[in-house]
């Protein structure tokens, strides 16, 4: 078998088969059904140009605007998908019925075929990939997909990068929110779309269609595949309604910074100072940070503290977020555990655990950032060393 079509049959149906598994899962969630689109959409191109490849064509002019009516949904349907895993639930409203514009340039495209002559559609037909026969309207035609989905795509990574860098004033351990996963796959696939773009200046248009198009396709979906179970991103109803509960905090922190972050503030010098004593206490005696689910509205229930004073007060005094802030009592917590005879024999991974932190990966960042040095260099190199851990 020729192998680009043994490329494109396996990037058809390996996307075919994905997609029923993810969008008619029981009791499925939103999240699922819109991953579910962003893997069959690029199956549509890679449909019609295993068409285009196999001389068939011209038995199916009209695919070519079919094909981009529907690809041009991916921006859309992308850009969803990422607000959704991160904290803002999509609810169908008329105003989102304005993503269906990218759709409408397609069919002024095809109006304009149909309007066209027999022979002349039969010669565009037949000169369409063809690099001495490209017109402007071909070259468009291919090149749309490509440049409506990259401003969706950079619009969510923004809001992405936004709401990590508010997670960390809100939450002390962000594992359980998979803001590492939608970093992932915002990186893989907006490279992959700059790449396509890309090659539209360097090679024939048609080795990107039947070459790079079904390669690039099936590289994102042994990404989805590997992720969906390594950061378990596949959610039925009930789970995906209790991971959007986890963003209540951060939801309400991003509505009240959108308002005003700390204009009007009535906190005097002597207040913060007050709140910097009742942190302290807090975290010193009563060890706060050891509870993996701290977060700022939590905090605010402990200390009786609004959650706002103390964003403000560990902002201001400390010049910290809350991440840093109360993973700096976690990494302090660790240190002493790592100089007492009676925790030699721990494993680190227990000892992070014991201190607040819930993955191996965050106490190790955690750890090198406010010590300079891995546990394990800093565990070898203080033992036989006495040291005590003021806090």
């Amino acid at each position: 078998m020729d192998w680009i079509i043994f490329l494109h049959v396996f990037t058809i149906v390996n996307k075919c088969l994905l997609f029923p598994l993810f969008w008619f899962k029981k009791n499925n969630s939103v999240a699922n059904r819109l991953l579910a689109l962003l893997i069959l959409l690029p199956a549509v191109p890679v449909f019609s140009n295993f068409v285009i490849y196999t001389g068939k064509l011209q038995s199916f002019p009209h695919l070519l605007y079919i094909y981009q009516i529907l690809i041009n949904l991916f921006g859309p349907v992308y850009y969803f998908y990422c607000m959704t895993m991160v904290g803002q639930p999509f609810k169908f409203s008329k105003d989102k019925l304005l993503h269906l514009l990218p759709s409408i340039l397609p069919l002024y495209f095809w109006l304009d075929f149909l309007m066209l002559s027999k022979q002349e559609q039969i010669d565009f037909v037949t000169h369409f990939l063809n690099a001495g026969h490209l017109t402007w309207k071909m070259e468009l035609v291919s090149i749309t997909p490509s440049i409506i989905a990259f401003p969706y795509m950079i619009v969510a990574a923004w809001k992405v990068y936004q709401r990590t860098y508010s997670a960390k004033n809100v939450f002390a351990n962000l594992k359980t929110l998979k803001i590492s996963y939608i970093r992932e796959f915002i990186h893989i696939t907006v490279f992959e779309i700059l790449v396509l773009i890309g090659l539209h200046f360097l090679v024939p248009l048609k080795h990107i269609e039947i070459i790079w198009v079904p390669i690039l396709g099936n590289v994102m979906y042994f990404y989805v595949i590997y992720k969906s179970y390594n950061y378990s991103i596949i959610f039925s109803e009930k789970d995906y309604e209790e991971y959007q509960k986890r963003f209540i905090p951060l939801n309400e922190y991003v509505s009240q910074s959108s308002v005003s972050k700390y204009a009007g503030s009535t906190l005097s010098e002597q207040k913060l100072e007050d709140y910097v004593r009742q942190l302290n206490n807090g975290f010193k005696v009563e060890k706060w940070h050891l509870d993996p689910e701290l977060n700022l509205k939590t905090l605010s229930q402990k200390s009786n503290i609004p959650t706002h004073c103390i964003s403000q007060t560990i902002n201001q005094k400390f010049e910290k977020n809350f991440f840093d802030y109360v993973n700096s009592y976690r990494v302090k917590s660790l240190k002493q555990k790592l100089l007492e005879p009676k925790y030699q024999h721990f494993k680190l991974e227990e000892l992070a655990y014991m201190c607040g932190f819930n993955s191996k990966a965050a106490f190790q960042r955690a750890f090198k950032k406010h010590v300079g040095m891995t546990p394990t260099e800093y565990r070898n190199l203080k033992t036989d060393i006495p040291e005590a851990v003021n806090y």
